[in-house]
């Protein structure tokens, strides 16, 4: 390679990054565009809403809460037991799909033999092609003979149970075939399985954890076929309850602009605890990955 070569590579590697970095910018914007639209409109007031287009506050338009005292505040609403009930029923969801799940694969990868495992794990992958709702309505006279219709541990169960295969397949390879050097020295210890699983295997894997975690979450979070069908009013979730807002709001004809401003209120409210979630999950991630690769890196 000559020298006027070298000399022209690295003018070539900053325009190819600048042009990555200008098409990113430009997809970005599309992507966080509606999200920025949705979260100044929850701040505008009922009078600017239908007018011309406003973008940024304190400059264009003076900021109000009042579609937020309303959702937050109005009992009819009921919008904070719903948020509650997502929370619950979503973290719960989550940690009991992470415990089944691990112990089943932890039973597959260290008491099964090799050769029996794969026919297993196909299995339990086959139970995810039955689409959603072919079980919805089975599901839905399981929940009223059992009386446990609209009921916070019918949800936990139904999603543990949907999302199973899933935590199984993703956690299988960070698992390994067999049992590690570690865990075959505590069993020469004396160390129980339960001891091994709990205080070995576990804290070792705890970054593949944490990413199966957030999307057995999200899945929980944003599910609405079966909380649509087996809930009502009690253990009802956000997903169901904005459907059925914007079901009420087209039959209606009148307070377009003062409904507009609630929904984006309550669309903000439901993006909120997610995006929360994911910020503390990915700190997490960060710092045991800045322990093992050095911090230079994050």
């Amino acid at each position: 390679m000559n020298m006027d070569t070298q000399r022209g590579r690295p003018a070539f590697d900053r325009a190819n990054r600048a042009i990555v970095y200008i098409i990113l910018g430009v997809w970005s914007f599309i992507c966080f565009l509606p999200i920025y639209w949705i979260a100044i409109t929850s701040f505008k007031d009922v009078s600017i809403i239908d007018k011309a287009p406003t973008y940024l506050p304190f400059l264009d338009f003076m900021p109000s809460l009042d579609a937020w005292r309303f959702i937050l505040s109005d009992i009819s609403e009921n919008l904070v037991s719903r948020a509650f009930n997502s929370i619950i029923i979503g973290l719960s969801s989550t940690l009991v799909t992470l415990l089944i799940g691990g112990m089943l694969v932890y039973g597959l990868t260290r008491f099964t033999a090799q050769s029996r495992e794969p026919n297993i794990m196909a299995a339990i992958l086959s139970t995810r092609i039955l689409p959603p709702a072919v079980m919805a309505l089975p599901l839905y006279f399981l929940a009223q003979k059992t009386g446990t219709f609209d009921t916070l541990g019918i949800l936990i169960f139904i999603y543990a149970a949907i999302n199973l295969p899933l935590v199984v397949w993703m956690l299988a390879p960070v698992f390994g075939p067999r049992a590690t050097d570690q865990e075959e020295a505590a069993m020469l210890d004396g160390a129980s399985h339960f001891h091994i699983f709990f205080f070995i295997l576990l804290p070792a894997i705890k970054t593949a954890l944490i990413t199966v975690g957030i999307l057995v979450f999200l899945q929980c979070w944003n599910e609405y076929l079966f909380a649509s069908y087996l809930t009502s009013d009690h253990a009802l979730t956000l997903p169901p309850w904005m459907v059925g807002q914007l079901s009420m709001k087209e039959a209606q004809t009148g307070g377009g602009a003062e409904e507009v401003a609630h929904l984006a209120a309550a669309t903000v409210l439901m993006a909120l605890p997610v995006l929360v979630f994911t910020i503390f999950a990915r700190r997490v991630l960060a710092g045991v990955f800045s322990k093992q690769f050095g911090r230079k890196n994050f």
